[in-house]
């Protein structure tokens, strides 16, 4: 009872745990007044009690679990399995616990318990070792494990560390088949420094993690004289093997001759084969090298020549450009002197127009004065137009502006007559235009419509015998000749039929 509070004194983990519980110590997390225990103790060093310095190293719990998981011997269970099912693999864990900490600090007024050597070291397997002796395979999180009473495993871990080896304590293997060693291992830790300590028998305490056969302990363990038993029965079969085993020995030893030196040649025939094959690949890679370096001048020639046909194209487009250039220029100056000239002839056509103009004007008024005077069918010439508009519906050729009157009064044509180009006419009947007959097939009869003249250019004027076509080109040639030869004055007449007949465009 303190004050008004009660509190309750407690067991666990089979008597190995004691504290003190409360409803309000719980609730407030107090520590009740007067219930610190001082005490003076000495911890001893600031490290597992049962450390082993020198050159063997910590391993860790995973390194023995690797053969002790199993059963060793006929012994029932895994020494590992054992150890995994105290609360010696989860020493270090409890230092964590709420309870562990209220437990610390009302028992030894340590705060953190987890965090401090004085408890620490009595719950992992090498506290205070140096950082050379710790595997990277050991951890504080493994507890208290195989290693804190067996020792550091390096130089056994590897190597036949059980009974029948008389130098396994050489190796580094602590052995505690002794009871009095094994006391001297547990009350380490076991003691009164620890908060929770309370005095135990040790060989009942051994028997809640044995994993192993005391010899001569048949009342604690029913089964022991058969396992000795078992234990001496492999004993003497080994014994008896042993001389077979020479022999077997031996002959595996020649074995492992004859196979070392096999393996000699072929090792000798590898390392040939990799030479051989070494040479292969440097002679291989010295043709590629070769052949990129081929490829590389091949690639810069090419490129250089591409280059080269790039600038002559460029010069070539270049001069070519200036040839166009030069060339549009020329056409642009020959456009302008065409302009030039054209609008030259034009004035001068137009000054011919008008000069011809006014000439047929005074043709035609001399043809008129002359038609007062004309008999026979030239006295139809009053009852027509001066000019008569040939070709009006052709489908290829301009219509022509045709002065009729200035040839049918005989201004052009001196000794012409009417019956000359209306070559179907008689006597004195009125003529008839020329598409009377042409547009339908002519005189001859003919079914196809004829689209041009048919008289014959080359025929000449005037008319021979037996002559009845005549042509424009035909009389314009001998009138020209009469021009030349002084008999005619005037202007030359033209020969080609398209001076007249303008093609349509």
């Amino acid at each position: 009872q303190v004050g008004s509070s009660t509190w309750y004194e407690i067991e666990a983990g089979g008597g190995y745990t004691n504290g003190y519980v409360a409803a309000r110590y719980i609730q407030f997390g107090e520590v009740p007044a007067g219930a610190v225990e001082e005490e003076i103790l000495d911890y001893g060093p600031e490290e597992t009690p049962t450390l082993a310095r020198g050159q063997f190293k910590y391993l860790g719990a995973r390194a023995c679990a690797e053969c002790h998981d199993d059963a060793t011997g006929d012994f029932p269970r895994g020494a590992s399995a054992v150890w995994n099912h105290t609360v010696h693999s989860s020493a270090y864990q409890t230092l964590s616990k709420d309870y562990t900490a209220e437990i610390a600090r009302r028992k030894r007024g340590i705060d953190d318990p987890q965090n401090d050597w004085r408890c620490i070291k009595c719950h992992v397997t090498a506290f205070g070792a140096d950082a050379t002796q710790l595997a990277a395979s050991y951890s504080h999180n493994d507890g208290v494990s195989c290693e804190v009473c067996h020792g550091p495993g390096s130089g056994y871990v590897d190597e036949d560390h059980g009974p029948g080896n008389p130098d396994r304590a050489q190796l580094g293997f602590r052995i505690l088949s002794d009871l009095s060693e094994r006391r001297e291992v547990c009350t380490s830790c076991h003691n009164a420094r620890s908060p929770t300590y309370k005095s135990f028998n040790l060989r009942e305490f051994s028997r809640s993690i044995a994993h192993w056969v005391d010899p001569g302990d048949e009342f604690y363990y029913k089964d022991a004289i058969t396992e000795a038993k078992r234990r001496q029965q492999r004993v003497d079969t080994a014994r008896a093997d042993e001389a077979t085993a020479v022999v077997a020995a031996q002959e595996a030893a020649d074995k492992a001759r004859a196979e070392r030196e096999a393996r000699e040649r072929r090792r000798l025939d590898e390392e040939r084969e990799a030479r051989e094959a070494a040479a292969a690949a440097a002679g291989a890679a010295e043709r590629a090298r070769l052949l990129k370096e081929q490829e590389e001048a091949d690639r810069q020639a090419a490129q250089a020549a591409q280059q080269r046909a790039e600038r002559e194209a460029a010069e070539r487009a270049a001069a070519e450009q200036r040839l166009a250039d030069e060339q549009k220029r020329e056409k642009e100056q020959a456009r302008r002197a065409a302009e030039v000239a054209l609008a030259a002839e034009a004035a001068e056509a137009a000054a011919r127009q008008a000069e011809a103009a006014a000439a047929r004007k005074a043709a035609e008024t001399q043809a008129r004065a002359a038609v007062k005077n004309a008999t026979g069918v030239e006295a139809y010439l009053e009852d027509v137009d001066d000019v008569i508009v040939l070709n009006s519906d052709g489908d290829k050729y301009l219509e022509v502006q045709f002065p009729h009157l200035a040839h049918a009064s005989k201004q052009y044509l001196p000794d012409g007559r009417c019956n000359d180009c209306h070559h179907t006419q008689e006597g004195d009947e009125a003529p008839e235009a020329c598409n009377s007959c042409h547009d339908v097939g002519g005189d001859a009869d003919e079914e196809k419509k004829k689209k041009r003249a048919v008289h014959d250019k080359n025929k000449g004027f005037p008319r021979a015998d037996g002559q009845e076509q005549t042509s424009c080109v035909g009389c314009h040639k001998s009138m020209n000749a009469l021009l030349d030869a002084g008999q005619r004055s005037g202007e030359k007449a033209p020969t080609k039929c398209t001076t007249c007949h303008k093609r349509k465009r």
